[in-house]
């Protein structure tokens, strides 16, 4: 019997393992690819979200630049005070290279109301106040689209809560102890070299406080200013912008050393913008009305808010009877035409009693201050009233004196008695009780005579170039220091003050006085004329001079001649009274602001979230 042998196939196995390397080749191949796929796709799709992500970045932040775009506009419109529908839809998005902004808008939510602002430096204030709602949205070039909404409140500040705001630096000298009670605002720096003044209220600046003078250098150790501390304790600040120049370090101390009450560019502090359009002066608050005037000049003087608008024309002087009525009278003088308009609607009074209320004399009584005889156009308020209560429709709130001046008299001996040219000047006087709530003023230089507002006290606010306070004692004519009389005055002003001169002292004028630069604004200072220290016919002694309201400086004497001594004038032109000059808190009460009180524009964010 033959065996056989078992022989593999080699030519079958052969065969069968190159189909096995090829399958598994295939699969590896397969496998690699699908890899490779999955690696593209994932970079692609990496790449597409990165360039998604960063297209969207890109439109949030343009989103978020329209947002803060329309609240710069938004604080440009509220300069003077108030926010128009017409306003705010007038607001555009910025031209952004490469963005389409899809949606974009600025209304108001709600309606004005009054509030207590309650964060940032000037919480504490009451402003009038319209929330608002930014919505900004963006889309660029290849889609990517993102956009915020910002709330925001809109704040109308009434000037007069402030006991002192001035428009540029502050330089404040003074030798003896001087209480402030009062908020104050400098929108300059802030200039402090007085020897012993004690501040009882928060001061803010957006620039820096120093402890020293601008113009020249004082001894620091002379130096000492007192804020109160959170238990009202008088603290001194020996500290400033100059040798604390770290915001923080600045923040510190007067967190920790007067609760906050100094506060300076340091700390966040904004410039409070006067309530003019861009690119008008201050001073246009007080010029008279003209036709050129834009809208926001019109919404922001107060002879586009008079409802009694007076004017008198020096150029076309009249026999008095043409200008007052009455019967002819011989000899008498020529009067610069007086005219009455009521633009608001309202009766106007007749001849006779126009002139008892705004009666006009050429070269009423020399001031010593110009060195000039000044010719005084009068409001009599105590006729105002009178006339007003004989017709109790006929009331008036707001009274506007323009004076037409002519800088070429052709009328000597009866115009310009003494041939000296003109100095046309506005005066208030026998105003102890007003008719009501009043504000009044002009673009001239303004006296304020008498006690003013002290019997049955109305809110009351006065404007001029600058102001001379006389006594209830003066009588016109050519005085030099007549005796004064005790006199109360109870009104906010809105005044220029400017160049004086340093190191002159009321009773001790030197020819070596400083100039102070034309950025100064010390704030109010009242010009007098009389002798209040040495009154012992009218006063026993020195008299007092009780000042309470509001001082606001935005300009410089246009007109008037600066406070101050000049050289050459070695004369005092007064002497100085017990001063009792104060804020009224009265005015913390919406209520009893004086009519037509300007605001100032303060926008505070309040709120953001990104839409998509």
């Amino acid at each position: 019997m033959r065996q056989h042998t078992c022989q593999p196939d080699i030519f079958q196995l052969s065969a069968d393992r190159r189909g096995i390397a090829l399958v598994t080749t295939l699969l590896v191949v397969t496998l690699i690819a699908a890899i490779v796929a999955a690696a593209v796709t994932a970079a692609m799709s990496y790449t597409r979200t990165t360039t998604a992500d960063y297209g969207s970045t890109r439109a949030f932040y343009a989103a978020e630049a329209g947002a803060e775009h329309a609240l710069a506009q938004v604080e440009l419109a509220l300069q003077d005070g108030f926010l128009s529908d017409d306003e705010l839809a007038a607001i555009a998005p910025p031209p952004i290279e490469g963005f389409d902004f899809d949606v974009y808008s600025v209304v108001k939510d709600g309606t004005w109301d009054t509030t207590w602002i309650s964060d940032g430096p000037f919480a504490g204030l009451y402003a009038i106040t319209q929330d608002i709602v930014v919505t900004s949205e963006a889309t660029d070039l290849s889609g990517a689209h993102s956009g915020v909404v910002l709330g925001a409140r809109a704040h109308a500040i009434p000037l007069f809560q402030f006991a002192g705001f001035g428009h540029g630096a502050m330089e404040a000298y003074t030798g003896s102890r001087a209480d402030t009670y009062g908020r104050m605002h400098v929108n300059g720096d802030v200039f402090m070299a007085t020897s012993d003044t004690h501040f009882h209220d928060v001061l803010t600046t957006p620039g820096r406080f120093i402890r020293d003078g601008r113009t020249q250098h004082v001894d620091q150790w002379t130096i000492h200013f007192y804020m109160e501390d959170e238990y009202g304790n008088d603290v001194e600040v020996d500290w400033d912008s100059e040798d604390t120049p770290d915001p923080e370090q600045f923040r510190w101390k007067s967190e920790t050393r007067v609760a906050g009450h100094l506060q300076t560019g340091a700390m966040g502090v904004d410039t409070l913008m006067p309530p003019f359009p861009p690119g008008v002066e201050p001073i246009e608050l007080i010029r008279p009305r003209d036709a050129g005037d834009s809208q926001g000049e019109r919404a922001s003087k107060f002879a586009w808010q008079a409802d009694m608008y007076v004017t008198i024309d020096l150029t076309d002087p009249r026999d008095k009877v043409e200008v007052c009525g009455g019967s002819p009278l011989p000899f008498a003088a020529k009067l610069p035409t007086i005219t009455v308009a009521r633009p608001q609607g309202g009766a106007v009074p007749d001849d006779p009693t126009k002139c008892a209320i705004f009666p006009f004399n050429w070269d009423a009584f020399y001031d010593q201050h110009e060195q000039k005889w000044v010719d005084v156009a009068d409001v009599d308020i105590g006729e105002l009233r009178n006339w007003i209560v004989a017709g109790p429709g006929d009331a008036t709130s707001v009274v506007y004196v323009q004076i037409v001046p002519d800088a070429t008299p052709q009328h000597t001996g009866t115009t310009d008695p003494r041939g000296n040219g003109y100095f046309p000047v506005l005066r208030i006087r026998n105003g102890a009780r007003l008719p009501g709530p009043l504000t009044i003023g002009s673009e001239y230089p303004l006296y304020m005579m008498g006690n003013y507002n002290n019997v049955d006290k109305q809110p009351a606010a006065v404007f001029g170039d600058r102001l001379t306070v006389l006594s209830g004692a003066w009588v016109d004519g050519d005085y030099w220091l007549p005796d004064a009389d005790h006199t109360e005055q109870y009104f906010s002003i809105i005044t220029g003050e400017g160049e004086g001169y340093l190191g002159c002292y009321h009773d001790d004028p030197e020819p070596w006085c400083t100039p102070i630069p034309p950025d100064h604004t010390p704030g109010v200072t009242v010009q007098m004329l009389e002798d209040w220290r040495n009154s012992w016919s009218n006063c026993g002694g020195q008299c007092l001079h009780r000042m309470i309201g509001s001082f606001i400086t935005f300009w410089y004497p246009q007109i008037a001649t600066p406070w101050g001594y000049y050289p050459g004038l070695q004369v005092s032109t007064y002497r100085a009274p017990q001063r009792d000059w104060s804020f009224d808190n009265d005015l913390f009460d919406p209520q009893n602001l004086p009519p037509a009180t300007p605001n100032v524009g303060y926008v505070l964010r309040a709120s953001f979230r990104e839409v998509y």
